[in-house]
């Protein structure tokens, strides 16, 4: 098993679908199946409303995510999340080139 870098990209609008900017975002993941989540960091979102968040998780495997906001004066706590999210391994290739000599 290895590591990889998962990129989490969450957009934050009002109901007329308006972005919105200076909202701080909790980003979250679990082991599919599993119950605890476990919390990655925190982004703000930007003037379109999206914030963005660089994990590194164990790979292969697969994974749910969330992003929670916790509210404020003009919002009300909210979250998104989505599940079972298969992240493969990566693989490298090589080759080698020998160029002969001809008889």
């Amino acid at each position: 098993m290895a590591n990889r870098y998962v990129t989490i990209t969450a957009q934050v609008t009002d109901y007329d679908n308006n972005p919105v900017s200076g909202i701080g975002l909790t980003f979250s993941y679990r082991v599919s199946g599993s119950t605890t989540w476990n919390t990655l960091g925190t982004a703000t979102t930007d003037a379109s409303g999206v914030a963005t968040y660089v994990a590194t998780l164990l790979v292969p495997g697969t994974y749910d995510f969330r992003v929670d906001f916790a509210g404020n004066s003009d919002y009300e706590p909210a979250y998104a999340e989505v599940s079972n999210v298969r992240i493969k391994a990566m693989l490298r290739i090589t080759i080698t080139v020998t160029p002969g000599s001809m008889a």
